[in-house]
């Protein structure tokens, strides 16, 4: 059975014209469920009810990806769960059809490029990082303890004063204490 997916950014849009190609695509119209979903991370009641309605052998068609995922991986998700449910994916825009596929083809490589994505933001993030480092900026939270006070609970330590003691007449907790610590070896 062919069931059908829509969706809008704003209340002001319309999804006439997405409905009307998903039944120009032999979708029935009790089949199709649209949802209004304002920014990428919106709730989809909608995308809920058909994938929970999806049965295996059925086809859940779209206009477009973008009509049914706002990102690769979350586009991934949702063919996982096609997947594991047995059923199909169509999109009429990008020509996508999972139908007969068997094991290779468009949502393994769709799962490809998720992986692709998230080693670019991490490589993208580690550079920026990098880059600020060498500017000479520190990322995380300030030390709570100058390198004096550092050094004297080291030679607090060193005397063979506890952390509790140290920690409490520095005024801080015994995590700081032992994060400014070289222990002997």
């Amino acid at each position: 059975m062919l069931r059908g997916y829509a969706r809008v950014a704003s209340t002001t849009d319309d999804a006439g014209d997405q409905v009307e190609r998903l039944e120009a695509a032999g979708v029935a119209a009790g089949t199709i469920r649209v949802d209004t979903s304002l920014g990428t991370r919106g709730a989809r009641p909608a995308l809920e009810t058909v994938l929970g309605e999806l049965r295996p052998g059925d086809v859940l068609v779209v206009t477009g990806l973008d009509r049914l995922a706002s990102s690769v991986l979350h586009l991934v998700q949702v063919g996982q769960r096609l997947h594991a449910l047995g059923a199909d994916l169509r999109s009429l825009d990008e020509r996508v059809d999972t139908v007969g596929e068997g094991e290779v083809g468009v949502l393994p490589t769709l799962e490809l490029l998720a992986g692709l994505q998230r080693t670019l933001v991490s490589a993208s993030t580690r550079a920026g990082l990098d880059a600020a480092r060498a500017r000479g900026r520190r990322g995380g939270r300030p030390p709570r303890l100058t390198a004096e006070s550092a050094a004297e609970a080291q030679r607090l330590y060193d005397e063979g004063r506890s952390v509790t003691e140290i920690a409490e007449k520095l005024d801080v907790p015994r995590t700081t204490v032992y994060g400014h610590l070289r222990r002997p070896t």
